[in-house]
């Protein structure tokens, strides 16, 4: 079965440890944020003035007040991970995978990602208040940590990360200081998807939380200093800018804040209307060009690289008998090339960004879905659209390439059981495939034939962040030429890109033809009237010796 489905499927897919990028500004204290605009101070409230040992009995607190947070959070995708379309639940909860971590279920280190407390297996509640996580949100301290092993849990006791010591959370101080959500804590999540820093969006990372206005227009304190929410407008705990089931442009809906928007895009037209140039021209490209295309022209421009492809086929490599991995450098970021566990990565900064047709509809494919292996690279969520579609723009994207696990008989994609104990099959501890694939398939409720192989993958993330300064913008020469930007863009003319050689060479016997037409043309004409003239002039001569001899 293939949907239309997008943002929470492919956004946060499989959020693993952050073991990715090893000196990024996590790893560094985060800035202490004031409350916004807040007409209450919670340090006030007697009810927050606890000594609190376990994060659900904050939530709890919070309920006496917001008593209808905790349902309004239950209907949106942060929570349910998953929708229910044509019938089936699809999404990183169950069905959904990528080409990064593949999928959710059987690796429990993704609910560091989620919004709740305590989401390791199907005995998960979802309907229980208390499990809802407050403050991974509206933490204004940049003290509220979450534990990759405690199931979204924070880390409540000083605990050593690798070379990082996480210090434990005070829970009465988070409570005390909480406020709107900064993108300090959008980033947390949204900027180490698939295990790292920058690793899958290429147009979301750390950098985000400070940029400098080169690298992004609308958030940087120098200028706008736009928060995340400024453009996702909320109600209700519902987040707009989703890009599932919707079309990315509907004229009628191009004002931001508006309530029948909600689950749709913010478009850039929401601000800046599809006639923004003093241009015309520029303006007449904007009904078949996104603005992300132009204003967009590479992706991972901050200090951070993003992950371009990963070769799940390589891991399971060890050195006496124990894992390891290898780094590399890229412009002073230290990055895994190898890693035994998850295999072998490259990476990429100030990337150009590949385009496709675009209509703001992701084709999500599931793990139920039958793949045909002579099709490879299977195209995992593909955007939808062409030139003859109204809707459809040109976009960039980011196109990860993997190489990942699927069944040779049954032709499916294969989930793999990455995190449990030694002994439990798990591929971090056992490095067993066979026994990883088997085990991951029974958590996810597939038929596994015990054959399987590994196949390429394309997964797709459209361009969005990042917005570069107007002078900065894609000239029209890197567009409107062969070999250009799209030069694998087909199904349209293209000025300056599309030609025929013999079309051409016709054109060029056409063009010179003609000049010599008129060449000759004007030649013919000047002789002609340089000999009527000395004919005339000969006839004038004799008619006046004529008159002379009279």
């Amino acid at each position: 079965m293939k949907i239309y489905f997008a943002a929470f499927v492919c956004a946060a897919l499989a959020i693993s440890p952050v073991d990715a990028v090893t000196n990024t500004s996590q790893a560094e204290p985060a800035p202490v944020i004031s409350p916004q605009n807040s007409t209450a101070d919670h340090s006030k409230f007697e009810i927050l003035d606890d000594e609190f040992d376990f994060a659900p009995d904050v939530t709890e607190a919070c309920l006496e007040c917001h008593t209808e947070a905790a349902q309004q959070i239950h209907q949106t995708p942060h929570w349910r991970w998953a929708a229910k379309v044509d019938g089936k639940m699809v999404g990183k909860s169950q069905n959904g995978y990528n080409n990064y971590c593949v999928a959710a279920r059987g690796n429990s280190s993704c609910s560091q990602c989620h919004t709740g407390y305590g989401w390791r297996n199907d005995d998960f509640d979802l309907e229980a208040e208390e499990n809802v996580d407050c403050l991974v949100c509206h933490d204004t301290t940049g003290t509220y940590k979450k534990s990759a092993k405690m199931s979204g849990h924070p880390y409540y006791e000083d605990t050593q990360v690798g070379d990082q010591l996480i210090k434990g959370v005070d829970l009465r101080k988070v409570a005390q200081s909480v406020g709107l959500p900064s993108r300090q804590n959008c980033l947390a999540c949204h900027a180490n998807g698939g295990g790292g820093n920058g690793v899958k969006h290429g147009d979301t990372d750390m950098s985000l939380v400070d940029p400098v206005h080169e690298l992004d227009v609308h958030m940087s304190a120098d200028k706008l200093n736009f928060s995340c929410q400024t453009c996702h407008s909320t109600s209700g705990h519902q987040i707009s800018g989703r890009y599932n089931g919707k079309k990315a442009f509907l004229d009628d809906q191009l004002d931001m804040g508006r309530h029948e928007r909600l689950g749709n895009n913010v478009s850039c037209e929401s601000c800046h209307s599809n006639r923004p140039h003093d241009e015309r021209q520029l303006d007449n490209h904007t009904s078949k060009v996104a603005c992300t295309s132009c204003h967009i022209g590479e992706m991972a421009r901050g200090p951070y690289p993003t992950k371009l492809s990963w070769d799940w086929s390589t891991a399971g490599e060890l050195k006496d008998g124990k894992p390891f991995s290898q780094d590399i450098e890229i412009d002073g970021v230290h990055v895994h090339q190898y890693m035994s566990k998850k295999g072998t990565f490259t990476w990429g900064r100030n990337v150009v960004p590949e385009y496709r047709w675009y209509k703001g509809e992701l084709l999500q494919k599931s793990l139920s879905d039958v793949i045909d292996p002579n099709q490879a690279p299977i195209d995992i969520n593909p955007p939808t659209g062409d030139y003859d579609d109204p809707d459809a723009k040109i976009w960039p994207f980011k196109i990860h390439r993997g190489k990942q696990p699927y069944d040779t008989e049954n032709n499916t994609m294969l989930p793999i059981y990455l995190v449990g104990k030694k002994g439990s099959g798990a591929l971090w501890s056992d490095f067993d495939w066979a026994k990883a694939l088997a085990a991951g398939a029974a958590l996810n409720e597939m038929e596994f034939s015990g054959q399987f192989d590994f196949i390429e993958s394309n997964g797709y993330w459209p361009i969005k962040h990042m917005v570069a300064p107007a002078e900065q913008a894609v000239a029209c020469e890197q567009c409107h030429a062969r070999g250009g930007r799209l030069e694998s863009l087909d199904g349209f003319y293209l000025l300056g890109r599309d030609g025929s050689t013999w079309v051409d060479l016709l054109g060029a016997v056409m063009v010179f033809g003609g000049l010599a037409g008129v060449g000759g043309h004007s030649a013919y004409r000047y002789v002609s009237y340089r000999r009527r003239n000395a004919s005339n002039r000969k006839q004038h001569d004799n008619q006046y010796d004529d008159q002379q001899q009279d």
